[in-house]
């Protein structure tokens, strides 16, 4: 299931494997018949740019989702400065799990989420690795299965605190390039590491 993607499928397929919400202004905009990738333009034509961020962190696949939240968190760094230690062993941690998603990988991506404390967007890409699939609980117990919507919210979230809480000049244009990021993605204008 970790390499599904929803773009093609309806919104409304989408929001019932994945559940999202979206913003007042959005809402009327979007047409449940529609595929995920036509919302997605819709939003963004309509220049609500995080609504369409969001619904693109849903419809990708979860490996490609979690790849872009790691390169925005990335590109969110001011010229001539590089992540924290911390920041940088979470990024290692979501990217590796991309390259190569298993279950080891996975739990390591979790546990430095959870050692984090989900408090930057570096630490949120990692969490979205880490929930990805598998159990939430420790080995020991009973499989405790994240919900699928889990790594969309956690992608969406590292993307927000990569534009609005980090040192980007202008979040705006900021916004614009994470978006186009994540559309050229959809579109497989490049791949994932």
């Amino acid at each position: 299931m970790t390499n599904t993607t929803l773009l093609l499928n309806s919104y409304k397929e989408l929001l019932e494997k994945r559940p999202l919400e979206l913003g007042d202004e959005a809402t009327p905009l979007v047409e449940d018949n529609k595929s995920s990738i036509e919302v997605v333009d819709t939003l963004a034509d309509a220049e609500l740019l995080s609504d369409a961020v969001k619904v693109l962190a849903h419809a990708l696949s979860k490996p490609r989702a979690v790849w872009w939240a790691s390169q925005v968190s990335r590109a969110s760094f001011p010229e001539g400065t590089v992540p924290t230690d911390d920041e940088e062993i979470a990024l290692k941690a979501a990217e590796d799990w991309v390259r190569k998603p298993e279950e080891d990988l996975r739990r390591a991506a979790m546990k430095i989420a959870d050692d984090g404390g989900y408090k930057t967007a570096a630490c949120l890409a990692a969490a979205a690795a880490g929930w990805s699939g598998g159990s939430m609980g420790s080995p020991e117990f009973d499989p405790a299965p994240p919900p699928e919507n889990l790594t969309s919210i956690a992608v969406g979230s590292s993307i927000v605190l990569s534009v609005y809480d980090s040192n980007v000049e202008d979040p705006k244009e900021f916004l614009v390039k994470a978006f186009k990021l994540g559309r050229a993605l959809a579109d497989n204008e490049i791949e994932a590491l």
